[in-house]
């Protein structure tokens, strides 16, 4: 076989617009995030030990200006879909969000690393505070009329 190295987006001009797929990938601040979506898959499927896995190209553009993409590779089950694809892919904006919390209230971001143990320390008793916040705010009702909180048990 004769292969020939090909940039990506130059890969992804080529696709027809009605191989673009339109999902919603989950709630944000302003709405639900919807994207189109455009997938395939390339090269010999990959063993692994919980089952076979394959190779793909995932691209996600902006509905209102598809010049704006985004692109991932991907190894996913050999029965994965475009839309499970675009579902993980989705999750990032969740765990980011998570990260982003940890930082802003528990200082995840505020240790100077000079050993493992220290930093695997410091990880742990910050990820257990925002775990700790989680439950607590989970937990909360609307204020009263007054303004004070009532705490559910």
């Amino acid at each position: 076989m004769n292969f020939q190295r090909q940039r990506v987006d130059a890969i992804i001009d080529d696709v027809p617009d009605e191989q673009w797929q339109t999902h919603s990938i989950g709630e944000g601040a302003k709405g639900s995030r919807v994207y189109q979506w455009a997938g395939g898959k390339f090269g010999d499927p990959i063993e692994h030990e919980r089952g076979d896995l394959q190779n793909w190209l995932l691209v996600r553009r902006n509905v209102e200006q598809p010049t704006q993409r985004a692109y991932y590779f991907c190894a996913a089950p050999l029965d994965a879909t475009l839309q499970d694809l675009a579902m993980a892919a989705g999750q990032r904006w969740a765990i980011e969000t998570c990260f982003q919390t940890a930082k802003q209230e528990v200082g995840l971001d505020a240790y100077e690393v000079r050993s493992w143990t220290g930093w695997h320390r410091h990880v742990t008793l910050s990820m257990l505070a925002l775990a700790f916040l989680s439950v607590v705010r989970s937990q909360v009702h609307q204020p009263t009329e007054k303004g004070a909180l009532i705490w559910s048990r």
